[in-house]
């Protein structure tokens, strides 16, 4: 029983902090210009949203997409082995990378509203761009 109570001071610890820290990020002085949000403040904000679901939609199709990239590399054994279990992991990272993007969308975090994963997007220029 103890140790749920130690937990949940923890876990509220954790939030507390995570909320302040939005806080701060969201109240930060140079992203307010004359009352109101800049142009470039509002096309970063709403492409990081875009883009975050995007990635949460389209992450699956990784299971597609790196098995055939390793196919292509290594042959066809190593992208039906290798390929799959790098695809696996590549679903989990386009997801928790989208679903990052999409909660923290209105906080210029982490490096400005500049993409967490390269390609910024699955299909990025219309091609399977490792």
């Amino acid at each position: 029983m103890e140790s749920l109570s130690k937990r949940g001071r923890w876990i509220m610890r954790a939030v507390i902090c995570g909320l302040l820290f939005t806080l701060m990020s969201v109240l930060d002085p140079t992203l307010v210009v004359a009352g109101e949000r800049s142009a470039s403040y509002l096309e970063g904000s709403t492409r990081k949203l875009g883009r975050g679901f995007c990635n949460l939609v389209t992450a699956p199709l990784e299971l597609i997409r790196t098995p055939h990239l390793i196919t292509q590399q290594e042959g066809g054994f190593a992208g039906a082995t290798v390929g799959v279990v790098q695809g696996v992991g590549a679903v989990v990272i386009r997801e928790l990378a989208g679903a990052l993007e999409v909660v923290t969308f209105f906080v210029p975090f982490p490096n400005g509203f500049n993409p967490i994963l390269k390609p910024e997007f699955l299909y990025a220029n219309g091609d399977w761009v490792p």
